[in-house]
């Protein structure tokens, strides 16, 4: 099957993708001590023979101080049992033609009480004491104080500490067989809390404006640059401005510009956090289905984003994450120039085999070649009240699909 989608993409480092569906990064919440576990090989082997051109893993923790939880992959313990123990885990992608991208990551504030080789009373790191904005009810905030409390604010110290953990990070993923990273600066995790003027208040190198609200990424790009060789691949995942105003519009392509002028592969579109969770929801992708018509074939949630960055910058290599359901609207983001390649989540669960097996079957036509996701229990009474709970009950939907794989 000849199609945009089907077709082969060279990245900036060299590295060829055989076409253009990525599996993105989606947290697995299998690790055992927080190392990879045989689970986490047994999904990747059914993915990579799936026919998916690169997977990018679950978050993997630059830091075991700080986690999302206790099940995450995180850089600890000493080198050789973490290099053989992630090293069987890029080695069951192999022989599939298939690249594993490490997605490195540190969740900042968004770090739970208790979630970590920290102290309960130790408070998580922010680049301004700001806490998470849960809601505006008591229940919200009385949930958001128990879970993740008030973060400090770090010191030039604690920044220098970060560069060090998020290269030394994609050192040990370029040891371990990984064909390169992709650096977390999206979903409200701490990079992302850098880049937003919401939780960042800083009047040093580091805040004050859209340029040095994100010296930390390209800080961080540059010193992963110098450690790997030419031939690893390191892409940058950023919130989506498209339900922002101008004015946040503005200054993330004012901070693309800058990511961009790096050597980097990629720019992965995304969105959603604890705070603003809406878009990290299967609801979302079935609302967005809903109301635009099936004929316009227009999905994904971040295109007019995309379109926007693509004009500005033609030589951009973008990944979009998040609303494809079907063949057709793949193909019309990808033939509408608006993206590179198309980065698929859940649906990537629910059909392991996604591209081999849909996407490029020609037994199944346009109009039926779909891959459409059921919606998640919602949270309750509850997610009514705090706006993550939703969306943290579908993260634990999905994990628990990942697991019976």
């Amino acid at each position: 099957m000849n199609s945009a989608s089907n077709s082969q993409l060279r990245l900036r480092c060299g590295l060829v993708l055989k076409n253009r569906l990525v599996k993105t990064g989606m947290s697995e919440k299998m690790a055992q001590n927080l190392l990879p576990s045989a689970k986490h090989g047994a999904l990747y082997k059914r993915w990579a023979e799936g026919g998916w051109a690169a997977l990018i893993t679950g978050n993997i923790m630059v830091s075991d101080q700080y986690l999302g939880s206790n099940e995450d992959v995180a850089v600890t313990g000493t080198t050789s049992s973490l290099l053989e123990s992630w090293s069987q885990w890029t080695a069951s992608a192999r022989n599939q033609n298939c690249h594993m991208i490490a997605q490195l990551n540190h969740p900042g504030r968004q770090s739970p009480i208790g979630a970590g080789k920290r102290s309960i009373f130790s408070k998580t790191i922010a680049p301004s004491a700001i806490p998470i904005n849960l809601g505006d009810n008591a229940v919200a905030k009385v949930i958001g104080m128990l879970v993740f409390g008030t973060p400090r604010a770090m010191t030039r110290h604690d920044v220098d500490v970060v560069i060090a953990q998020f290269t030394q990070a994609a050192r040990l993923a370029y040891q371990a067989g990984f064909q390169g990273v992709e650096v977390h600066a999206a979903h409200g995790f701490l990079l992302s809390q850098f880049m937003s003027p919401n939780s960042n208040q800083r009047n040093d190198e580091f805040g004050g404006s859209a340029e040095k609200r994100v010296e930390l990424v390209l800080r961080i790009i540059r010193s992963i640059r110098k450690e790997a060789p030419k031939s690893f691949c390191v892409g940058v995942k950023i919130n989506s401005a498209d339900f922002k105003d101008e004015e946040g519009m503005a200054e993330m392509i004012r901070q693309v510009e800058l990511i961009q002028q790096e050597e980097i592969d990629y720019i992965n579109l995304s969105g959603g956090s604890f705070e603003d969770p809406q878009m990290m929801s299967t609801k979302s992708s079935l609302n967005l289905s809903s109301a635009r018509s099936r004929s316009s074939a227009r999905e994904g949630f971040f295109l007019r984003t995309s379109e926007e960055i693509r004009r500005r910058f033609p030589d951009l290599t973008l990944l979009v994450t998040g609303g494809f359901r079907s063949r057709k609207g793949v193909a019309g983001a990808l033939d509408s120039s608006a993206c590179d390649l198309v980065g698929i989540g859940r649906p990537a669960v629910k059909y392991p085999e996604l591209p081999r097996k849909i996407m490029f079957n020609e037994n199944i036509n346009d109009d039926e070649a779909r891959f459409d996701v059921e919606s998640a229990p919602g949270g309750g009474w509850l997610a009514s009240k705090v706006r993550s709970v939703g969306a943290g009950a579908e993260t634990k939907y999905w994990v628990a699909a990942m697991n019976n794989l």
